[in-house]
């Protein structure tokens, strides 16, 4: 049984770590049939799809703020999470209760034990359970982040109105394919012909679509969407710039509460999908949205944890969930901004190639902190020590318990910028679960702050 996945320990979240044996194993005839035996919860609202390598999280959270500014009540799927299964599904400002998902994933367990019985996997079943949840909920719309991939993704068993791909880059190859031409045919395969696909790299997906005969109304950056010059402001780390181009009647100053200039361009995705969204709703509903530029500024006050967060200031302390090549190169070209020398608390996952990521980290560290982890999926922080060694025999590297290289991350800070925690959201939870470090964007998104609180109680 994989108790990983489960935070709860109620009959719906028992049956949810059952099924991990099944592992990951792409597909739509299962959850089609899942869905069809729960009467299609999905289609209750529309649904915007959100796939790619890289931003999903950060661009759909984006959207979903849009939307719940746009005065929509709005649900948002993502994944994986941090510390509570319940993370995943977001209703109107707040995270579900693990009692609310406990019930989702009972329906859902039911739906699957019907003859002839039904064996889906752990994502098949929270992707049905969000849809249950968001049907209940009475919704305008719903944003659905893919888990992997994109054309055999569960949440691809929707018909979304709008579809978006961020940042396609290598990652989950031995799945998706070792080419990025690979891997954007599996993302686009959540495009839908006549209807807005917003990308992040259009060249590379209009060669996908013409293998898929799909003929979606693109939208891409650089090209109807244009993001400007990227600036880092105030201690909280705002990332600043404008957003221009065809697709938009003037230019919006952007300020997102997330920092970087990848950032600024998941911004840029996200408002090409919402201008997607509010045409949907003005052509089938008659309903007109706010203007785009009264709804941006709900950027500024995102709160989308662990994405390069400064949850401390003296010294710095940052927390990342960048957990591949790509992200990872994000997270130093940000850093680099703020100086180098940094201490990096780092763990990487076993599926990872931990070279890259050291790779990465190297021209900005001073020291690599190597906490030895419990958790099954990351790497042992010996052999971790030894591919450091290999690729960046300059920079200093010590091992030991998670507390202790905490604590002396932070008493080595010296005249370097701070503490970087990084390298797996998996690792993030379990600092997080140990209390070693605190995210109050989590705490806030799992209902743990009185304006959390009352966001669950406004729900």
């Amino acid at each position: 049984m994989n108790e990983a996945i489960i935070s709860h320990r109620g009959p719906g979240h028992l049956w949810l770590a059952s099924l991990g044996r099944r592992g990951m194993e792409l597909g739509l005839e299962r959850v089609q049939t899942l869905l069809d035996r729960l009467d299609r919860p999905d289609r209750a609202q529309p649904n915007v799809v959100v796939a790619g390598t890289d931003g999903k999280g950060s661009t759909s959270s984006m959207l979903t703020a849009l939307l719940q500014a746009s005065g929509l009540r709005v649900g948002h799927y993502t994944s994986p999470h941090l510390r509570e299964t319940r993370e995943r599904v977001w209703i109107a400002g707040a995270c579900v209760t693990a009692d609310e998902l406990d019930a989702a994933l009972e329906q859902a367990s039911v739906a699957c034990a019907r003859q002839p019985a039904l064996d889906p996997t752990p994502f098949e079943a929270l992707t049905a359970a969000a849809w249950i949840l968001f049907a209940r909920a009475e919704l305008d719309v719903a944003v659905m982040e893919v888990g992997l991939g994109g054309r055999l993704d569960a949440v691809n068993a929707c018909d979304p109105i709008v579809s978006v791909v961020t940042h396609l880059s290598h990652d989950h190859m031995a799945v998706l394919g070792r080419t990025l031409a690979e891997i954007a045919f599996e993302k686009c395969g959540v495009a839908r012909d006549g209807r807005m696909l917003v990308a992040a790299q259009p060249s590379l997906c209009k060669s996908a679509l013409r293998k898929h005969g799909r003929s979606p109304r693109l939208v891409g950056l650089a090209h109807e969407l244009v993001v400007g010059p990227f600036a880092l402001r105030g201690p909280d780390w705002r990332s600043a710039g404008v957003l221009s181009g065809p697709a938009l009647a003037e230019a919006l100053e952007l300020e997102v509460g997330l920092p970087g200039a990848h950032q600024l361009e998941n911004a840029g995705l996200a408002v090409g999908a919402w201008q997607g969204v509010a045409e949907w709703f003005a052509v089938e509903q008659g309903r007109t949205l706010p203007p785009v530029e009264d709804v941006v500024p709900a950027l500024a006050h995102l709160d989308w944890p662990c994405r390069a967060e400064v949850v401390e200031q003296g010294p710095l302390l940052v927390l990342d969930a960048a957990h591949n090549p790509a992200g990872t190169d994000a997270l130093a070209a940000l850093l680099a901004e703020r100086g180098r020398a940094w201490q990096i608390v780092l763990a990487v996952r076993k599926d990872r190639d931990p070279a890259e990521v050291v790779r990465a980290l190297a021209p900005i560290a001073a020291t690599f902190w190597l906490p030895r982890m419990s958790g099954e999926t990351l790497l042992e922080a010996d052999l971790l020590s030894d591919v450091i060694d290999t690729v960046a025999p300059g920079a200093g590297v010590a091992v030991g318990s998670s507390a202790k290289c905490l604590a002396e991350a932070r008493r080595e800070v010296g005249k370097g910028p701070g503490v970087v925690v990084t390298g797996s959201q998996h690792a993030l939870g379990e600092w997080l679960g140990q209390e070693l470090v605190r995210s109050p964007r989590l705490e806030r998104r799992l209902g743990r702050t009185p304006d959390a609180q009352q966001a669950i109680d406004r729900r």
